[in-house]
């Protein structure tokens, strides 16, 4: 199991489904964030996905939210919008 986490897509019978995973209670580094991002845009373009489904895998909460551990390390107002843009 890799612990900078995971997102995987599917299409199905016009259900578009993003799954991810990271080992820290499914918490969102930028990194991930931005396969999210990426996952939910080329779905949302697919004219055959009628709907979209997020989950998260494991047995944990949904997601915990951001990583305290790259919040905490912004230390400049250029670090803080490349983590949120």
């Amino acid at each position: 199991m890799s612990d900078t986490g995971r997102v995987t897509k599917e299409i199905r019978d016009g259900i578009g489904t993003i799954t991810f995973f990271h080992p820290k209670k499914n918490s969102l580094p930028g990194a991930l964030l931005k396969e999210i991002t990426a996952a939910v845009t080329d779905i949302g373009e697919n004219p055959a996905v009628r709907v979209m489904v997020l989950r998260s895998e494991g047995d944990g909460p949904f997601c915990a939210g951001a990583s305290f551990d790259e919040l905490l390390s912004i230390q400049t107002f250029a670090q803080g919008k490349e983590f949120f843009m």
